[in-house]
């Protein structure tokens, strides 16, 4: 059952951008599995709309994500909705983000925490506001990063940089980010949303064709070791989840 009163992710154009916005502006835009499946539709919705150049992911209410809903599944179990079943429906919705055949570009306002880091990651670009901030507390919260986001930080800051953000749970500022390459572009304050349809209109006129086969290329270049990674991610995932449902389950009794 959804806690807000709309969609959990909306979709607003703006010309040949098509803007998806995350949609659960009171909890963060923390993620479902419910709002997993509502971004999968319209990411095919969108991949097959030929007027669309490009897209843009952000969220309501001036943050773009608090991460993964971890209260909204059971902590045990098998199905869809338990930890192994978010896990993998996460892993294969961004997997199709990433396959969309138009540019993807992140907007990042408030900040993009643990897996709305890897949500955020998995797009082609990143803008975010000057004051945003980027962090994976998941160590903290006695669970394991998912999302890709180990891999992916592992790969482009370095072993030791990726072990302080994931084990220490450290905040990384929009220009430290942008530093490291983990952001394409910094913008004003409330501004994000604005220069990430800008930049994703600067592929208005580009041929669509071209586009996708130099998308299909980069992706190439990391896909043989995410696939061989992502079975290792999924079941530390799993098991960390249920880890921490029975911890906190014990502090209760």
């Amino acid at each position: 059952m959804s806690d807000t009163t709309g969609p959990l992710v909306l979709r607003e154009d703006s010309g040949a951008v098509a803007v998806l916005l995350l949609n659960r502006p009171a909890q963060r835009n923390a993620l479902r599995y419910e709002s997993w499946t509502a971004l999968s539709d319209l990411l095919t919705e969108v991949a097959a709309d030929e007027g669309i150049r490009g897209v843009v992911l952000a969220g309501a209410g001036g943050f773009f994500c608090a991460g993964g809903d971890l209260k909204s599944g059971p902590a045990h179990g098998t199905g869809p909705l338990g930890p192994a079943g978010r896990v993998e429906h996460a892993q294969r919705v961004m997997e199709q983000l990433k396959a969309v055949p138009v540019p993807t570009v992140a907007a990042v306002e408030g900040a993009a925490v643990g897996l709305g880091w890897s949500l955020a990651l998995a797009c082609d670009l990143v803008v975010a506001a000057s004051d945003a901030f980027f962090s994976a507390p998941f160590v903290a919260r006695a669970v394991v990063p998912d999302g890709g986001l180990a891999w992916r930080l592992t790969q482009q800051v370095g072993r030791h940089r990726a072990a302080s953000l994931l084990l220490r749970g450290e905040r990384l500022t929009a220009s430290d980010a942008q530093h490291a390459g983990l952001v394409t572009d910094v913008a004003e304050p409330g501004s994000a949303i604005d220069r990430a349809v800008t930049i994703a209109g600067e592929f208005a006129d580009a041929d669509r064709g071209a586009v996708e086969m130099t998308k299909r290329l980069i992706n190439s270049a990391e896909a043989a070791q995410l696939a061989a990674f992502h079975p290792l991610e999924l079941a530390m995932a799993t098991v960390a989840q249920q880890r921490s449902a029975s911890a906190a389950a014990r502090d209760q009794w």
